[in-house]
């Protein structure tokens, strides 16, 4: 049995031939990533190199010596990537959904990555909804090295891959299904395939990072393991689904600011979860150029916001939807209204807060979005 595994972003990698570099004395900036910083708009594009082994690319590719150039998790990273294979360049271009053919709705989506391989021409798409204030869900995909009868392939759930802000340190999980069909042309074969899709993500570093042609910037590092299980049936043999196969990869994408992921390196399917610091990558990938351009995007006011009393009478809950572009919230509170008369609640980056006040009193309350 051949399976295939979800490839985060289409992108199967670049090797590097310069690793990690002497940590400068000072302590680097840690950065915010926020949605802005994501490309999600029509007509916005990036180009990677690539050293593309798999199944994306007909070009040739060895895979990459990278033990060296992942290096460990933790604070004040430089990370060097100017230098690797060019074996493939891939260009990612942000289009309406329209634009992809396909008779299959991707109901939600609002927007496609479509990638294009300057080797062969083809084309594999994601499609994709930056949902404001929650971050980057995904609906499904289009990909004819899946499914080549019926590419279009949606998720039974979306599937939120990028939060809409992004600090060291956060964690989160994903999870999604999707069905297709492996097909063996040779022994006239098809078998109705079901892929449970399981990713864990984790912030584990800051730094620098060093890119072809764009020079150096700060990033963060993300460190996800994704696990698939395969389930097959077998018409005529087999007609409940039937687990196949289970594989384990591990993905780590740089993010930087105006730039979104500008690298990612991503280890071979293994049986059991790849170490942290696995030393043999399939896939490594490097920014060289994109038109995002500096944001100028701002955060935006918090909407939807509610006050409740407990029964007691003796505390206030503030809750609000979570704003666009926002890294944090300042919550104030004013007893009169006067002139310079707001004082500091609480900074926070959920959106809910307590006070512990009376029911008795009086009290005025604004919640203000920070970048």
């Amino acid at each position: 049995m051949k399976t295939r595994r979800l490839a985060k972003r289409w992108m199967a990698g670049w090797a590097v031939t310069l690793g990690m570099v002497t940590m400068p004395a000072e302590s680097l900036a840690q950065i915010t990533i926020t949605a802005k910083d994501m490309f999600s708009k029509e007509g916005q594009y990036y180009n990677m190199y690539s050293n593309f082994v798999g199944h994306f690319s007909e070009a040739a590719g060895e895979e990459v010596e990278v033990f060296d150039y992942i290096g460990e998790a933790g604070e004040n990273q430089v990370w060097d990537f100017r230098e690797g294979p060019e074996d493939e360049m891939i260009r990612f271009d942000y289009v309406k959904p329209a634009e992809i053919d396909t008779d299959v709705e991707f109901d939600g989506a609002t927007i496609v990555e479509r990638a294009t391989f300057d080797s062969t021409g083809k084309q594999k798409s994601l499609f994709l909804n930056m949902k404001p204030g929650v971050g980057r869900h995904v609906y499904g995909f289009h990909d004819e090295g899946i499914d080549e009868v019926n590419p279009a392939i949606p998720f039974s759930g979306r599937l939120l891959d990028f939060p809409a802000v992004i600090k060291y340190g956060d964690e989160w999980n994903a999870s999604t299904t999707y069905e297709y069909v492996t097909r063996s042309p040779l022994l006239n074969f098809e078998s109705p395939t079901k892929m449970v899709y399981e990713s864990a993500m984790k912030v584990d570093a800051f730094g620098i990072v060093m890119l072809p042609e764009l020079g150096f910037h700060d990033c963060l590092r993300i460190n996800e393991l994704v696990k698939n299980v395969a389930f097959v049936k077998i018409p005529g043999v087999i007609d409940d689904w039937q687990e196949a196969i289970t594989q384990y990869t591990r993905n780590y994408y740089w993010l930087c600011k105006d730039m979104g992921v500008v690298v990612q390196i991503s280890s071979n399917p293994e049986d059991v979860p790849p170490a942290d610091e696995f030393s043999v990558a399939g896939a490594l990938w490097r920014q060289f150029e994109n038109n995002h351009g500096k944001s100028t995007e701002t955060a935006q006011p918090v909407e939807g916001l509610e006050i409740s009393l407990d029964p007691n009478g003796k505390r206030i809950l503030l809750n609000w939807k979570k704003a666009e572009n926002t890294v944090e919230y300042l919550v104030q509170y004013s007893d009169n209204l006067a002139a310079n008369s707001w004082r500091e609640l609480k900074k926070t980056t959920g959106n809910f807060v307590l006070d512990d006040i009376s029911s008795e009193k009086h009290r005025y309350y604004r919640i203000v979005s920070l970048e």
